[in-house]
């Protein structure tokens, strides 16, 4: 059986629209910026860093830029969307969980095992692990905006700037691989886009794609609701019969 959260009215489409429209153009904006990282890498890391920041994108940069200017823009990209991802939750309750649940997929339990590291800590996850489904988590159990915000925030800095931090020890192979990159950032990046290309192109095929309309998004929590509503119906039927 699945925990439960409150449940909400649904929010206009109007609210959605102006919570799910930044998410996708996140989404999309990544995908460029995975799409030409080589190119970027060479010629402009903090725009890699503004576009798409995983850690080995970021470990990258910080070999070749300050220290201020690193720490500024990786922070505030990484939080753009966490408090969306927050409202989705806080929206929604567990319908927003089961959505998010849903859209990551759950063919290893990873889902499943984040919810249950929340229950138990879930100050920790949100400092630690900021993805979206503990963004959505934070916002269905009802934790406070101020300190999501404040451990947030805190957690951010601080990876970031223990990844600056990494890169500054091994300086030499990250310096080994940028060069690598600047040698050959035109091939590189011909092949990245067709690499990338073709993975959205699968993703969408199989109906994982995270680029999808928000009207498709609104159906898909709508139907997380309804089957959330009826899990609920069940339950309290099988309390009443087992009374």
């Amino acid at each position: 059986m699945h925990a439960t959260w409150p449940q909400r009215p649904p929010p206009s489409r109007r609210t959605l629209a102006l919570i799910v429209g930044p998410i996708l153009a996140v989404v999309v904006v990544g995908t460029l910026g995975n799409m030409f990282h080589p190119a970027l890498l060479r010629d402009h890391p903090l725009w890699l860093v503004a576009m798409e920041p995983r850690n080995r994108f970021l470990l990258l940069v910080a070999a070749e830029v300050d220290f201020v200017p690193f720490l500024v823009v990786a922070t505030v990209r990484r939080l753009i969307s966490d408090p969306l991802f927050f409202l989705l939750g806080y929206l929604y309750g567990t319908a927003g969980v089961r959505w998010i649940e849903g859209r990551m997929g759950d063919e290893v339990g990873i889902v499943r095992a984040i919810e249950k590291g929340f229950s138990k800590a879930s100050p920790v996850m949100v400092f630690l692990f900021p993805g979206a489904v503990v963004c959505v988590l934070a916002g269905a159990t009802g934790m406070s905006p101020v300190v999501f915000l404040a451990l947030n925030l805190a957690g951010t800095v601080t990876v970031v700037t223990l990844l600056y931090r990494f890169a500054e020890v091994f300086d030499g192979p990250l310096g080994a691989v940028n060069r690598f990159y600047g040698d050959n950032a035109r091939l590189l990046t011909v092949l990245s886009v067709v690499v990338v290309a073709a993975w959205v192109w699968g993703q969408r095929r199989r109906g994982k794609s995270d680029l999808r309309s928000i009207a498709t998004i609104e159906k898909e929590l709508a139907d997380a609701a309804g089957e959330t509503a009826r899990g609920r119906g069940d339950d309290e039927a099988e309390g009443r019969s087992s009374g």
